[in-house]
């Protein structure tokens, strides 16, 4: 039996929201500055240490200041789905 080949594993995560302009409704990575307006949201890794939080729950996630790359809307964003 031949030897089977070893390779690594890549962890890609997203965290996603929606527009809240209606008019617009672009749905947005937070951790993509494409889609926030040039802006890093998770600079210093601030949104993913709130992925698990040691202390506290999901409920506590906080990204406030948000700007849709499309439309330019400004919002905060409070709590976590998983």
């Amino acid at each position: 039996m031949p030897e089977l080949e070893t390779v690594a594993a890549s962890l890609s995560i997203e965290m996603n929201v929606t527009c809240p302009n209606e008019e617009c409704g672009s749905f947005i990575n937070l951790l993509n500055e494409v889609d926030t307006n040039g802006y890093d949201h998770d600079d210093c890794g601030e949104l993913a240490k709130q992925m698990f939080p040691r202390n506290g729950s999901h409920d506590d996630f906080e990204c406030d200041s948000v700007v849709c790359s499309q439309c330019k809307t400004e919002f905060n964003v409070k709590g976590l789905e998983w």
